[in-house]
Order: structure tokens, then C-alpha cells, then sequence
């Protein structure tokens, strides 16, 4: 158990590269490029540990990292349509990098960028490394400066936390999410078409043709969006429903019930593994999304990425809820502190 620490070479950039595992043999892989959560190892229902999240084989894929495979997503996650946004009494024009929108912050942004490494510790609490990165005023047309934190924290219990904390000096935006997809099978050896998932929400954002937000709502009573109860998510993702079909699949924002205490709000297991993955968030709303646009990228253990082999489950903000003066939802002022909390917990069934 402990953190091995080493470096790695991405692109022309040294990178610091983490191994923490806990007594019960969990392992999480991390580096400071993109703050990224590389790999995670659990174990089956028989003791057997494999990896349980999508990654590159190659550690220089990570320069470009397409998927965003578990890297911290910001300024803003998802979606700004047109590239347009107003705070404290503007208009904001940030850079379109997918198609005529703007998505996970731009080009460039964080998500791609080397952090700088913080606190690497060991104690009863568990392993922490934290990473910081400064993302300067006019970063891809953002308005004020933005520091943020980031600490991943490995209990004995098989709980990895991810904490956020960020300040501006300048009205700005700050939306950030954890970008990891998750696979139970073991080693990615199935899709996730058998996988159960249960997610506490009664509603999903409404979307449009462009898969933005128009600020209504869709209740998921009766339909292939509904999974208040477990079940698997095979019926959604071969669903002939045109709000699932023109995602290729599950794509949404599921606005999360309130929270209740020691219940997670998403559920994601495997039989055949044995394993189970639940998620507790104070945030009020999660994407989930099943790599409908994979590549054919060349991931570990020599598997070949495809459609729906994982669930992305991004915990962040709702995209829709403006301030009463129409200021963007993910606004952050000089004298607040943006901080998340979401919990990933294993175990077996």
C-alpha cells in the first residue's frame, strides 16, 4: 500500500505520474496532466482485480485524450451553445470547438494542460494527491482569472473522493467535472449493455437537435430514461426513442432528487463481475454518457474502443437554472468559492 511516484514523457512535457493503492489492494492511477484519473483497479466478486475505467494504451494519446477519458473538464463542462454567454450585464463570445458550439472549456483548456502538483500525503484518512492549475484571464476568451484545486483522496474502504475548490478574481464561469468512464466487467471485457444502473432523478434536461439544453424538462415516468429502479441499461441504449437515437445513445443531464442521507444518487453494477460502483454527489445534477462516439481508440489490455463499452458519469451543475439578473448558470464572483464534493464507492455484490 502507499503511493509510488514516477514521471512520464507526453509529448514534449514531463509528466508526474501516481500509483496509489489501499490495503485492500484497490488501485488508482493518476498524473498531473489534466488532472487525470488514468486507471482504477478493483477487485470481482472472487478477488480478482482489474482495471474498471477506459484508458489510452498509449500514455501519448492523452495529448489529444478525444474522450476526455478521465481528465478534469472545465472551465465549463458540456455545451455553450454558439459560443455565447451573459454575466454581470455582458455578452461573452468564447471559441466554438464542436461545430458551432463550445464544449469542456475549449481547446486546450485544462483538461489538456499540465497541473501543478500539491499535497501527496498518506494517513489514516487515506492517500491524497491534490493538483492545482491556474487558468489565466482570457484563456479561451474567459473573462478573470481561475484557481483551482482538485484532491483525490483513497480510503481503505474502496472510496475514491473527488474535491474541487476554485476562486476568481473577476466575474467568470466555473462548471468542472471528473470525465472518467466506467466499465465493471473487468479489463473492459464486455460493453456495458448488461451493466444495472439506478439513478435518482425524476427528470432529465430537455434537449435539442444540436443535444443543447432549452431549459425545460423531460419526465422520465414511461420511458427508456427511467431508472429510479436498477435495471439494466440495455433497453435505453438499443432505445428507438428520437431523444436517445439522436445522442446514439444515453447523453443527458438527469437532474438529480434531493439528496438523502447515506443513499447514493447513481448505482452502477455488474452481475457477472460481482462488482458495484455508487456514486454520492453534492451536486444537483449528472451526465451520463455511454462513449456513443467511440473511435475505435486503442485502450488497455489490447481492446478496441466501441460504442456503449463504459458509462461516463459526470457530477456538475445544472446547465439551465440562470440568475435572476440572466447570468449564466455556472457564474462565480470574486467572493464566493466554487467547491464539489462526489464520492465513488466499491464493492460487491
Amino acid at each position: 500500500m502507499g503511493i509510488v511516484q514516477t514521471h512520464i514523457q507526453i509529448g514534449d512535457q514531463d509528466v508526474q505520474h501516481f500509483i496509489l493503492t489501499n490495503r485492500c489492494g484497490m488501485v488508482v492511477e493518476l498524473m498531473n496532466w489534466g488532472a487525470t484519473k488514468v486507471d482504477m483497479h478493483t477487485a470481482d466478486r472472487h478477488g480478482v482485480i482489474e482495471s474498471v475505467t477506459l484508458a489510452h494504451a498509449d500514455m501519448g494519446a492523452y495529448m489529444n485524450n478525444g474522450p476526455y477519458f478521465g481528465c478534469i473538464v472545465g472551465r465549463v463542462a458540456g455545451r455553450i451553445a454558439h459560443g455565447r454567454f451573459h454575466l454581470d450585464g455582458k455578452d461573452h463570445l468564447v471559441p466554438l470547438n464542436q461545430g458551432a458550439h463550445h464544449l469542456h472549456g475549449g481547446a486546450g483548456a485544462m483538461s489538456h494542460q499540465v497541473w501543478q502538483v500539491g499535497e501527496v500525503s498518506g494517513s489514516d484518512q487515506g492517500l491524497r494527491v491534490a493538483f492545482h492549475c491556474r487558468s489565466e484571464a482570457g484563456e479561451n476568451a474567459y473573462p478573470g482569472a481561475l484557481d483551482v484545486t482538485v484532491t483525490y483522496t483513497l480510503n481503505d474502504n474502496n472510496q475514491l473522493s473527488v474535491d474541487y475548490q476554485a476562486n476568481a478574481d473577476a466575474p467568470t464561469l466555473c462548471n468542472l467535472t471528473h470525465h472518467a468512464y466506467f466499465n465493471l466487467s473487468g479489463n473492459v471485457r464486455r460493453t456495458v449493455h448488461d451493466h444495472a444502473l439506478q439513478v435518482r432523478a425524476a427528470s432529465v434536461c430537455e434537449m435539442d437537435a444540436d443535444l443543447l439544453v432549452t431549459g425545460g424538462e423531460w419526465a422520465v415516468a414511461n420511458s427508456d430514461f427511467d431508472f429510479r429502479v436498477l435495471r439494466t441499461l440495455d433497453a435505453t441504449l438499443r432505445s428507438d426513442d428520437a431523444r436517445l437515437t439522436l445522442a446514439h445513445g444515453i447523453d443527458h443531464y438527469f437532474i438529480l432528487d434531493d439528496a438523502i442521507a447515506n443513499q447514493p444518487q447513481v448505482v452502477l453494477q455488474d452481475e457477472s463481475s460481482g462488482r458495484r460502483l455508487q456514486v454520492f454527489t453534492d451536486q444537483p445534477c449528472v451526465v451520463l454518457y455511454a462513449h456513443n462516439y467511440a473511435e475505435g481508440e486503442a485502450l488497455r489490455h489490447g481492446v478496441v474502443g466501441v460504442a456503449h463499452d463504459a458509462l461516463c458519469i459526470e457530477t456538475q451543475k445544472l446547465p439551465h437554472q440562470s440568475a435572476p439578473n440572466g447570468d449564466h448558470a455556472a457564474a462565480l464572483y470574486p467572493n464566493q468559492t466554487y467547491r464539489q464534493h462526489t464520492l465513488f464507492c466499491f464493492d460487491v455484490l
